[in-house]
């Protein structure tokens, strides 16, 4: 009986053993499904994310070069002064065109006068040294001859003192009002100055203002020195300038007035 145990005990611890081999073969060998994995030392690979295509710059095309023709030479601009108050300035612009319409009121060339006359404005005609912007007579160049022509009077303003009417045909008017001395050797003359003074209000610079226009005197400071000075005469040529010329715009005489 005792035999039969102790072979039993036996069999028992070789079964045993018999079984941890078992299991530590399949441990080694990876079979076990429930034994955990080793864990790798080497980190995986990360896969590179995707690239977006990047489009080329497109290159640029270069502006055609404009050639721009250079001036053979560069022109002189003069510039004009914005006023002729300043005498010189006035003189220069205005002398040659000044002589030119004293010899033509000399010699009563009508036909010389009309091309110096302003072709839209016409001259204005004023007897004293106010001037009637609406009421002095005005004549184109062309209509000088006819009127000159014409024996009928014309109303061409108020005699000073007596306010009576000064009703006389063109060539009258001529004498007494324009060229009543000779002008064209008057001893002074001055260019945008008034020289003639009396009593009566000069508007000359007020109608025709020297940043626009020129006005050119001729003066007799005294006729017959018995008088002393009382006779003084003036003939006032004034002068607008178009753009390309300047033109007789108004013919103001003036005298001594009580």
């Amino acid at each position: 009986m005792r035999r039969m145990v102790e072979i039993i005990l036996v069999a028992a611890i070789i079964s045993v053993m018999t079984g941890c081999m078992d299991e530590q073969t399949k441990g080694a060998t990876g079979t076990n499904s429930s034994s955990p994995q080793p864990t790798s030392m080497i980190p995986p690979t990360a896969s590179p994310a995707p690239s977006t295509p990047i489009s080329p710059t497109p290159a640029l095309t270069p502006a055609p070069t404009v050639q721009v023709p250079l001036p053979t030479s560069t022109p002189s601009i003069k510039p004009s002064p914005t006023s002729y108050a300043k005498e010189a300035d006035a003189k220069k612009a205005i002398e040659s065109r000044a002589n030119e319409t004293i010899q033509a009121l000399k010699e009563q060339d009508l036909k010389k006068l009309a091309e110096l006359i302003h072709p839209k404005k016409g001259v204005q005609f004023s007897p004293y040294s106010y001037i009637h912007v609406s009421s002095d007579v005005q004549v184109l160049g062309s209509g000088l001859t006819t009127l000159w022509a014409n024996t009928s009077t014309t109303h061409w303003g108020d005699y000073d003192g007596s306010g009576d009417p000064i009703d006389l045909t063109f060539p009258d008017y001529w004498d007494k009002f324009v060229y009543n001395e000779d002008f064209a050797a008057a001893p002074q003359i001055s260019y945008n100055i008034i020289l003639g003074r009396g009593n009566m209000i000069n508007n000359v610079f007020s109608v025709y203002p020297t940043t626009s226009a020129i006005t050119v005197e001729y003066h007799y400071p005294g006729l017959d020195p018995q008088f002393q000075g009382m006779d003084w005469t003036s003939l006032r040529l004034v002068y607008e300038n178009s753009g390309t010329q300047w033109y007789l715009v108004a013919i103001v005489h003036d005298q001594h007035t009580m």
